[in-house]
């Protein structure tokens, strides 16, 4: 028979529990945030990519191709909350609504975890050689639980979108 027994003391356990609660509480905040931080950042990723679709259909089809914000897929809101849903629609006459289902190219539904607002835009519309009419575009992408830091999408006069992290907090209240 050996002499040797291999485990743990009672007190060893206990510190080694009490080392993984300590390191369990710090980590498990900050894998919350990091979530949310990557939450935001495809969120805003998957805005960009659709109005980067919307683009290059005005450009494919040479007609204007328009997104807004929609609750029910069918028509635009008029408002400037992105977060209740959006779609992509194709606007020849520039009726600044889908005149006929079909001219519908994509409908995204609504994402609760996120604020999304342009402030005073209610659509942005590009035109057939990719430029997109009207005024610079800007669509805030915000956590609404307000751990992860804000976002913006901006569309420029000539169709450049891009992504941001220069956002002020303050730009993420409606």
């Amino acid at each position: 028979m050996s002499s040797s027994q291999r485990g743990l003391t009672l007190i060893e356990l206990m510190i080694a529990l009490a080392v993984a609660a300590v390191i369990l509480t710090s980590a498990v905040p900050a894998f919350g945030r990091f979530i949310q931080e990557n939450r935001i950042t495809a969120t805003t990723n998957h805005l960009v990519s659709h109005l980067q679709y919307a683009r290059h259909e005005a450009v494919f089809r040479n007609v204007y191709v328009a997104a807004c914000p929609s609750i029910d897929g069918e028509q635009c809101t008029g408002g400037n909350r992105w977060d209740e849903g959006f779609i992509i629609y194709v606007d020849p006459q520039n009726n600044r609504q889908p005149d006929h289902p079909e001219d519908i190219l994509r409908v995204v539904g609504p994402d609760e975890r996120v604020l999304m607002h342009s402030a005073g835009r209610f659509r942005v519309r590009f035109q057939g050689h990719g430029g997109a009419y009207g005024t610079n575009l800007t669509i805030r992408v915000c956590d609404v639980s307000k751990q992860a830091s804000p976002r913006a999408v901006i569309v420029s006069n000539p169709g450049r979108i891009r992504a941001t992290r220069d956002v002020d907090e303050g730009e993420c209240e409606v």
